[in-house]
């Protein structure tokens, strides 16, 4: 039924408010018809002169046109939405909603219909020319946005679910040296990622011992995640355990083990700093008819566990993580699809790279703060993907440590602060670079943007670093960093001391 609001005495003057979803569909319509001026431009010089255009007349020669008048198509879009405008502006004068949605639907479907026909028309008038985007990532965008609308849709309801079970973590209640919640926030994002994450790789990616060692571990680890989430917000839960860090860092050690041992998940050398390559593969046992690399294991292993940390370590504030993610994974998709010839294996990666993305960047809404959601431990299923394809797609320490960078040696610097200080490694506390940008007067939303804008930076630096120079671009860049968070750490420890304070 349509409501009609009359204006009254009752009634403030003021329009009614488009919900944020509907500007969107208007976002989406400027777009599109930008999309098709641009093409239009880039384009027209391989169109044929005459191309079929008026399809309302007889086939034949009349359907044919000046290969210019096309652009009355994306002018026409332009029209559309204009009219379509004014149109609500009238209605949302008188107050009436409902037609101002459906409008918007039609002008959307009008739109669509339009742009089908525009690049139809060029599909089949065109002389043959170079792809505008290379194919290979037009093919990743379809597992993209199955992942990261399978995590959108279901995690309004999965907040739901655990909120009904009260598995939420309250900062007025539970007490976390490293937390900085504003408000209670639900558990168990992990396993969301995980259930887009698996569910869309098992649709798009071709299974092989790696890829199913990755999946398998995603899925462990986000069980581990909600066994781990249950136990922080229950009291009286039989899985306390959980909160030695000794205890999360041997499940860690044990399950990744597993993986490179069972599933051939390994490198077998990296980069030497002073000139070509440390074999690992060339040391080798034999166990019965099995042959095992135990240095490329044993480092491989080292490196996957040490990555799963660094990364669970840059994940204190809202947003933080699920950014980061998203990113390296599609650096990790230009890093598999930059060679030519390519190989199968590494389109395969790719796929699965940008799944991650887009699993990991479809909680970027629910987790913007103030979040209505939460990793946890369970920020581990993501991890151990961008651990995993770190080792298959880039071959290359120095290359992985230049796209993670401010998290890698923050985790690094974090370490060694924490043992010159004589406290536990493992143990959470609120000196991480997140937290002393944030006693500085950095917003929460502030720095999640800092370490998406670096991580992107350090990415395309990693891409565009030659084979030869990547391990010197990593200590370089590596050495600048880390004198940055250095002095940071030094500024907040004087800051605390009560000497210096009295002094002051």
């Amino acid at each position: 039924m349509i409501s009609i609001l009359k204006s009254g005495p009752n009634i403030p003057p003021v329009l009614i408010k488009l919900p944020s979803q509907v500007k969107q569909i208007w976002i989406f319509n400027f777009l599109l018809m930008g999309v098709q001026l641009v093409y239009f431009f880039y384009r027209r010089t391989y169109l044929n002169q005459h191309i079929p255009f008026w399809y309302t007349k007889l086939w034949g020669e009349e359907q044919l046109a000046d290969k210019n008048l096309l652009i009355l198509i994306p002018l026409t879009s332009l029209f559309i939405i204009s009219v379509g405008l004014v149109f609500i502006r009238v209605l949302k004068k008188y107050y009436i909603r409902f037609y101002s949605e459906l409008i918007l639907y039609l002008i959307t479907f009008s739109n669509l219909f339009l742009a089908y026909s525009f690049f139809r028309i060029f599909r089949i008038s065109s002389r043959p020319f170079e792809p505008f985007i290379n194919p290979l990532f037009i093919e990743m965008v379809l597992p993209f946005i199955t992942a990261f609308l399978i995590v959108y849709a279901i995690t309004p309801k999965f907040i739901k679910f655990m909120e009904d079970r009260e598995i939420v973590t309250d900062p007025s209640i539970h007490k976390h040296p490293g937390m900085s919640l504003a408000k209670p926030s639900a558990r168990g994002a992990g396993f969301v990622f995980a259930v887009g994450f698996i569910a869309a790789s098992l649709a798009f990616v071709p299974q092989s011992t790696p890829i199913a060692g990755i999946l398998l571990a995603s899925g462990i680890f986000a069980l581990m995640g909600l066994i781990d989430d249950y136990q922080n917000t229950h009291i009286k839960s039989k899985f306390k355990f959980l909160e030695n860090p000794l205890i999360r860092l041997l499940l860690l050690m044990f399950t990744v083990i597993a993986i490179v041992l069972f599933f051939g998940i390994r490198t077998d050398y990296i980069g030497n700093p002073l000139g070509g390559v440390i074999q690992f593969a060339q040391y080798k046992i034999q166990i019965g008819g099995t042959s095992i690399e135990p240095l490329s294991a044993i480092f491989t292993a080292l490196w996957i566990v040490w990555v799963l940390n660094l990364l669970s370590w840059s994940n204190g504030i809202d947003g933080q993580y699920s950014g980061i993610i998203g990113i390296v994974g599609i650096i990790i998709v230009i890093l598999s699809l930059r060679f030519i010839p390519l190989q199968r294996t590494e389109i395969t990666y790719a796929k699965l790279a940008v799944i991650m993305s887009g699993a990991s960047l479809g909680l970027i809404y629910y987790m913007w703060h103030p979040s209505k959601i939460m990793w946890g431990f369970g920020a581990t299923s993501a991890g151990i993907v961008v651990a995993a394809l770190s080792i298959l797609v880039t071959s290359k320490v120095a290359t992985g440590i230049t796209i993670m960078m401010i998290p890698f040696l923050d985790a690094l610097v974090t370490v060694m602060r924490r043992i010159i200080q004589r406290k536990n490694p493992l143990r959470g506390d609120k000196g991480h670079l997140h937290h002393l940008l944030m006693e500085r007067g950095w917003s929460v939303r502030k720095i999640a943007l800092f370490y998406w804008g670096t991580t992107a930076l350090f990415g395309f630096i990693g891409i565009a670093a030659s084979e030869k120079v990547a391990i010197q671009v990593a200590l370089t860049l590596g050495g600048l960093v880390a004198f940055g968070i250095i002095l940071l750490n030094l500024k907040s420890i004087t800051n605390k001391n009560p000497s210096h304070q009295a002094v002051k």
